[in-house]
């Protein structure tokens, strides 16, 4: 191979590329720097061919447009013999083979997406599987070009045994399969890859089959084969021992370099050449595919009336209709400004193209209210559109809360409309089913996401194969000490996700270390472990299911993107949200479960009401008794939104006496809005000092429902619009300045000048509204949606004032799996003079019932611990029972069930006099049978201490004096055994009686041993910060932990007689307590008071601090 000859091969093409997103834990190059690395060594396309999934094909599709090379779709395939053998044993597993296809074009593509659906799918069983048979029999070849893969192929293990007739097999039967089909070498300068190599190259010119060279690329370059080393090794889920030497993106230069070393074998330059040119070849062929990227929305098919020409004059049907429905007994004038306000949305509905979408959650709506599905009663901006509402899609009439329009649509707006649904919980996946018997159920899929590596997971799982590897530099240098101090210095930030829940989110190391010193010194210490880090961190590491995003497509889901299962095998697409719906304009719905939806439903079900006895729209919002006695009052446990500490904190603030200020309290109980708080009660208490306050007077009528400040994202838009922006720059100036987008603003502050001075503004007045509008901008919130969630908020402060009983057995019954909750709830009923009843075995149901007239709940059968839903219904089933006898005859219950009903009070309360009864009743006793003769003489005299003698008595007196003191002998063993028998099962049952309700009912109700030592130390809630009460509780919850010198503490949960505490038990206190730190244990502990918890020094069992203080008393 000369070097003139080698200068001559410029046409080379990656074919065979790994991305981190599609193959999960096994590649670490990141899609836009493949295609950047493609771009920057002039290769005219570049393949994306992840192990059995296409996650990443929308991505590889936009990076190669926007640099304009061509991206060609693939995916490397497992095959098998057999795609539906699901049995692997120790002694056998089916072998699986790689395959490599890509999309010739888009017959090709769509070809691709239904294998891999298929193998995802049917094929599942811990790889997506696919057989050639199947794609030869449903003709999936067509269109797909296929080589045959690496050293993992069908190919490539015959021919390693040398078995060259199955080869030829393997090769002709694929190639009689595919459009197209190549034997694949590869650029790997080992001995193992390159002698293989020689093999392959053999084979196709014996057959006269085509060959390339592709680089099996994992990562991006050679000197990042350290880094993949790592991250294989902190993954979980990987073919152990595959060879990744070689794996990285190539140009043609070091594809012939790597040959050259192995010529020798008997490759020419010929044949190298070949290989290289036969990729430039095929990316040639390859067709450049219209995926849909930034295709016209794909609705979902919309069934038109006849009557109706099209969906604009349906929709427009369908408001008006509502309009009247809803607004016949409103007055002339309200109704005509509602009236002028649809006339003014219709027109920017139908100009957005919205019609289509807008009867499609119309009939999404309808058909859950058809089927009593709880829905919210709106999110997001939503409400703020009134033809949303004559549509029955909300219930918010956005005129009477004054909600502005253009926050939910303008003519300025350029994306799709995106409305989610808040659903019950418990019914949130019948949403799904509808959508599918609506639409089509090959129409419909939710959609995939994908957690990452975050940063600090990052620095302790990378610092230890570095500390813990013989090769490392940082061999032993790393121990968890180091690791975790670096981790903890990493800071959290919170963000809001996509759903738009606020979540704490770790920020990169890359962008902290140029600005923290401390992290500075460390990467000075260990640059490498940094280095890593930085760029292993916000590497996906798995693929789970979107909480609540589902597609709804006018196709099948699977012409658009391949599909596979979630965790509880539901199909659902491989791409994740932007990618569906910012991408490929599809539509996306998002199903969120509420269980506040779930709570109202069931107190309105007890209470024998329905939502329209609550409608909000007719609901009586200025009912005095619930501002005074829910919010006033900070009694807002089991009160939606309300229940943190900030939030009742805020009620108190500002003395929430109207709807207004739970609409405020909900969108100022967030980070950055949080802060203005004090000045909205302070201007609430001084109204006229707020108003000569404000910066403008123009601006009080913007203000007023705020109390003078800027809370709400309308009020921005407003002012926008007061200043003279046309109604189509409106929402884009306030999202320029949400998103910090700098040039933007620039342009929008020199306008927003000019139009204010027209107005006679002041230069200094217009700074300060500018600097209010960028400071409060990015984090002021969406009043449609505070509306709505205050809203939700007072119909379940008005549910506890006025319906109690039935509300909180509500809350019990829908929190009856969480411990922690339901011993808050039960508190709360006790501070509202609720009696919890004990559960009885011929009254319970299986949940908690309510006896409002009584103010009193029974406890249900499903909140006691040991029973199973089959044990209860058989209960129930077989009741009533006359006594504990009877229910042992015919219950068929298991010992645990029947001892923990007994333990939870269901037979009575004189639960040990019951324990012991039924040992009694189990207990299985034995009558002495007599015998019918006597043994020998010498036997009666040596054991049974009976001498014949020379006594006259008859044989029989001889035998009824044997008899008597065997049966005495009897009774003896057996009053050992059955003492023996009672003591176990007291040991093993009837241990610390004053704690048997607690365990089985996770609280006290009848008896509280707290409650009852209560009066002995000081109350919780008046013990201040600093110093140091003592606290008696049961511990419900330990979250175990370990600090930076790799010593365990732990916080714990506490159930006390103020509710549920929570304790930090530092390593120390840990490990001289750790006896005493178990679930269930009842204990005193002695601590220091700091920000709400307590902070651990001593612990006693419950037992020995009563003896402590001479309190015991004797057990009976």
């Amino acid at each position: 191979m000369g070097n003139s000859e080698e200068q001559k091969i410029d046409k080379f093409v990656n074919l065979h590329v790994h991305s981190a997103i599609g193959s999960l834990l096994d590649s670490v190059a990141r899609i836009p720097d493949i295609v950047k690395f493609a771009k920057e060594h002039n290769q005219i396309a570049i393949a994306l061919t992840d192990h059995g999934k296409m996650s990443g094909f929308v991505d590889l599709y936009k990076e190669c447009k926007n640099v304009g090379i061509k991206p060609i779709m693939g995916v490397e395939a497992y095959e098998v013999d057999d795609m539906y053998e699901k049995a692997d044993t120790k002694e056998y597993v089916q072998p699986r083979y790689h395959l490599l296809l890509l999309a010739k074009n888009k017959k090709g593509l769509q070809n691709l997406f239904k294998i891999v659906t298929v193998a995802n799918t049917e094929g599942f069983y811990k790889k997506p599987l696919i057989t050639l048979d199947y794609i030869k029999e449903h003709n999936l070849g067509e269109g797909v070009i296929c080589s045959s893969a690496c050293m993992a192929s069908r190919l490539s293990r015959a021919l390693e045994k040398d078995n060259w007739e199955l080869a030829k097999q393997v090769a002709l039967k694929t190639k009689s399969i595919f459009e197209e089909y190549y034997i694949e070498m590869q650029s790997h300068a080992n001995d193992i890859q390159m002698g293989l190599n020689i093999k392959h190259l053999k084979l196709a010119k014996e057959l006269n089959i085509p060959w390339i060279i592709t680089t099996d690329a994992h990562m991006i370059t050679e000197d990042q084969m350290d880094i993949h080393s790592v991250f294989i090794r902190i993954g979980q889920d990987r073919d152990v021992g595959e060879n990744y030497d070689g794996c990285y993106l190539q140009d043609s230069t070091q594809v012939v370099d790597h040959f050259h070393k192995y010529e020798h074998l008997g490759f020419t330059f010929q044949d190298i050449k070949t290989g290289v040119l036969n990729t430039f070849k095929i990316a040639q062929e390859v067709e450049d595919i219209d995926i849909g990227y930034h295709q016209e929305n794909q609705m979902p098919v919309i069934p038109i009336p006849k009557e109706f020409k099209n969906s604009d004059e349906y929709v427009e049907h369908l408001i008006w209709k509502g309009f009247e429905e809803k607004f016949k007994n409103m007055s002339k004038e309200d109704k005509e400004i509602r009236r002028q306000r649809l006339n003014e949305e219709i027109p920017v509905i139908e100009a957005l193209h919205y019609s289509d979408y807008f009867i499609m959650l119309q009939m999404l709506t309808k058909e859950a209210q058809k089927r009593k599905i709880p829905l919210g009663y709106s999110r997001g901006s939503g409400a703020n559109c009134l033809c949303l509402y004559c549509l029955g899609v909300t219930q918010i009439d956005s005129v009477r809360w004054n909600l502005t329009f253009s926050r939910f649509a303008n003519l300025g707006r350029k994306s799709m409309a995106d409305y989610d649904m808040d659903i019950a919980k418990a019914r949130r996946k019948e949403m799904v089913t509808i959508s599918e018997d609506l639409f089509g159920k090959e129409n419909v899929a939710p959609i995939c996401t994908f957690n990452t590596l975050s940063t600090k997971v990052a620095i302790r799982d990378v610092g230890k194969v570095l500390n813990e590897d013989p090769d490392s530099p940082y061999y032993n240098q790393i121990p968890y000490s180091i690791r975790d101090e670096v981790a903890k210095q990493i800071p959290t930030i919170k963000t809001l996700d996509d759903l738009g829940q606020e979540v704490e989110k770790d920020m990169l190391l890359k962008d902290l270390l140029s600005t923290d010193p401390k992290l500075q010194n460390w990467y000075h210490k260990f640059p490498k472990w940094f280095y890593y880090v930085m760029y292993l961190e916000g590497l996906p590491k798995s693929m789970g299911r979107h909480a609540a995003g589902t597609i709804i497509a006018p196709h099948p889901v699977t012409d658009y993107a391949p599909l596979c299962y979630d965790t509880e095998g539901n199909p659902m697409f491989q791409i994740e949200m932007h990618n569906a719906m910012d991408d490929l304009s599809l539509i996306k719905m998002d199903f969120l479960g509420l269980e506040t939806l779930d709570i109202v439903d069931e107190a309105l079900n007890i209470a024998g009401l329905t939502w329209q006895d609550v409608d909000i729209n007719h609901l009586n919002l200025d009912d005095k008794d619930v501002y005074d006695n829910i919010y006033k009052q900070g009694n807002t446990v089991s009160v939606f939104q309300m229940e943190s500490a900030e939030a009742k904190a805020m009620c108190i603030q500002a003395q929430a006496d109207n709807i207004e200020d739970i609409i405020a309290i909900n969108a100022a109980n967030r980070p950055g809005t949080k802060d203005q708080f004090p000045d909205y009660c302070d201007n609430k208490l001084h109204p006229k000092e707020a108003l000569a306050k404000l910066i403008h007077p123009d601006l009080a009528e913007i203000f007023k429902t705020t109390n003078m400040i800027l809370l709400y994202q309308e009020q921005a838009l407003q002012i926008f619009r007061y200043a003279g922006f046309p109604e189509t720059e409106v929402d884009n100036a306030r999202r320029a300045i949400g998103k910090k987008k700098v040039d933007v603003m620039a342009k929008l502050e020199v306008e927003f000048r000019d139009l204010l001075r027209d107005k006679g503004w002041t230069e200094e007045q217009i700074s300060a509204l500018w600097d209010l509008i960028l400071k409060q901008t990015g984090y002021s919130f969406n009043r449609g949606h505070s509306v709505s969630y205050g809203l939700l908020s007072y119909l379940t402060a008005y549910l506890k004032y006025h319906y109690p009983v039935e509300y909180m057995t509500a809350c019990l019954n829908i929190k009856s799996e969480n411990i922690s909750k339901i011993g808050i709830l039960i508190n709360e009923c006790y501070n509202l003079g609720i009696e919890i009843l004990p559960p009885d075995i011929n009254k319970s149901r299986k949940d908690f019932t309510a006896f409002p007239k009584e103010k009193r709940i029974l406890f249900g059968f499903l909140a006691i611990k040991g029973l199973g839903l089959s044990s209860i219904t058989s209960t129930l089933e077989n009741r009533p029972y006359k006594h504990l006898h009877d229910f042992l005859d015919r219950s068929g219950a298991t010992s645990k069930v029947i001892i923990s009903f007994i333990k939870a009070g269901c037979f009575g309360a004189y639960k040990r006099s019951l324990l012991l009864d039924y040992f009694e009743y189990t207990y299985p006793k034995k009558q002495y049978k007599p015998v019918k003769t006597v043994p020998t003489e010498q036997v009666l005299r040596e054991q049974w201490g009976i001498v014949k003698g020379d006594r006259k008595s008859k044989d029989e007196t001889l035998l009824g004096e044997y008899n008597y003191k065997r049966e005495q002998a009897f009774k003896q063993k057996e009053r050992e055994t059955y003492n023996k028998k009672l003591q176990d099962f007291k040991d093993k049952y009837m241990q610390n009686e004053y704690m048997w309700e607690f365990e089985t009912l996770s609280m006290f109700i009848t008896d509280n041993p707290l409650k009852e030592m209560s009066h002995y130390i000081t109350d919780w809630n008046l013990v201040k910060d600093g110093e140091e009460p003592c606290i008696l509780a049961v511990i419900v919850d330990i979250k175990r932990k370990k600090d930076k010198n790799n010593n365990v503490f732990a916080y714990l949960d506490l159930y006390t007689v103020n509710g549920i505490l929570e304790a930090v038990a530092w390593s120390s206190k840990y490990k001289k307590y750790s006896d005493l730190i178990e679930k269930g244990k009842c204990i005193s502990i002695l601590g220091r008071k700091n920000e709400g918890k307590l902070f651990v020094n001593e612990i006693k069992s419950f037992e020995q601090w009563k003896k402590d203080r001479y309190l015991d008393s004797e057990e009976s």
